[in-house]
């Protein structure tokens, strides 16, 4: 990465066969990475050499003449060079019409499917996917901050693929790997695609770590590499939930409610100005509810339920499939079911048909035969 006091930029925007240019200097130094050992060429502006002076830290450094070494069939570099912006230099332009230097290879782009089919272990790859769902792993010992996210992957190769390889993939996103705000804040709105640049699959797994670079546009030195963003070819597809169903990914449900967990059914009521759930019961009036966000009392409180469900699919029939519903759902199923009172009795869901229900797998065992999901609501596309 290529960092000024402007921000962040893709390392790879920055080996063009002169470099890039600062607004105030001359060109900054481009490293080489060859035998284990770096290989500095200095050019400035102006053309002109570098006077010996105590000031000039390279000049006893460097032969009189730039050197480039290449020496073939070494394996890649266990290491890196971070090229920094001088203190007060803010801007970098970077001439498009230079041509890239030989010395670089842009990353090869490849669809999932393929990926997917790779043979090894930590093989670096890099392709254009949409992002339909993620997620924090919940794990509470574990700070926020701290947890891995889970993004849930797609694109055109495949969506219309055989039953062996799934629809979906999950990407795990490491601590290590920083997500911009502009990748954050895109993904905190809607469905889109990303461009995941150096991410690592192996053991089954594509991790995003430290050196994965996530972008909305595909980098400047990446135009002539391999595929393009390619739109799905209709609706997304979920695999339906089957015998091969794994923990930690998600999937497409439908069935029939054979029970209900009335351990952990509940309702309660939320503000209905700004859905506070942490309603108190007003001082001068103990009939009544008070939200302290808003500051005033709740005439018309909005009812919230939790409600898990025992399903009969067809699609895993021997096993106990346990569903955490969403409030939308659950409105949905409970709607003609309220008693005069206004309560509702749980159990006039059975025998109702629900489905396709989008659900993330919290777990699918096999002893005992059973899967617990939850519900999910997956992005929207972003609307042009």
């Amino acid at each position: 990465m290529l960092q000024s006091q402007s921000g962040l930029f893709p390392h790879d925007e920055c080996l063009s066969s002169s470099g890039p240019r600062s607004s105030s200097s001359g060109y900054l130094g481009v490293v080489v990475l060859c035998d284990g050992s770096p290989t500095f060429k200095l050019d400035d502006l102006d053309d002109e050499q570098p006077q010996e002076s105590p000031d000039n830290q390279f000049s006893t450094m460097l032969p009189d003449k730039p050197l480039v070494k290449m020496t073939t069939n070494l394996p890649p570099p266990s290491f890196c060079y971070i090229l920094t912006v001088q203190s007060g230099e803010i801007h970098v332009e970077v001439d498009e019409e230079e041509q890239i230097s030989n010395l670089y290879q842009p990353p090869a782009v490849h669809g999932l499917k393929e990926i997917l089919q790779i043979d090894g272990c930590n093989e670096r790859c890099s392709f254009w996917a949409r992002v339909l769902y993620l997620r924090l792993q919940t794990k509470h010992s574990i700070p926020t901050n701290q947890r891995e996210i889970l993004l849930f992957v797609t694109d055109f190769t495949l969506q219309d693929v055989a039953h062996t390889i799934p629809k979906v993939v999950a990407v795990s996103v490491a601590v290590s790997c920083v997500l911009s705000t502009e990748i954050i804040e895109a993904l905190s709105a809607a469905s889109r695609f990303i461009f995941f640049k150096d991410a690592l699959w192996g053991n089954g797994r594509i991790i995003c770590v430290e050196r994965t670079v996530l972008l909305l546009q595909k980098p400047l030195l990446c135009s002539a590499a391999g595929a393009d963003l390619s739109e799905l070819p209709g609706p997304v597809k979920l695999d339906e939930l089957d015998s091969a169903t794994q923990a930690n990914s998600i999937c497409a449900v439908r069935g029939t409610i054979v029970g209900v967990n009335e351990s952990t059914a509940f309702s309660w009521p939320t503000c209905d100005r700004c859905g506070n759930g942490k309603l108190e019961l007003y001082p001068r009036d103990r009939g009544l509810l008070y939200c302290n966000q808003c500051s005033e009392v709740v005439v018309s409180p909005v009812l919230k339920m939790q409600l898990e469900v025992f399903l009969s699919c067809p699609s895993r029939s021997q096993s106990t499939v346990k569903v955490k519903l969403l409030q939308r759902t659950i409105s949905s199923l409970l709607k003609s079911a309220a008693s005069e009172d206004g309560s509702y009795e749980v159990r006039s869901v059975l025998g109702k048909e629900v489905g396709l229900l989008s659900c993330y797998v919290h777990s699918a065992s096999s002893q005992p035969n059973c899967v617990g999901l939850e519900e999910i609501a997956l992005l929207e596309a972003a609307r042009n």
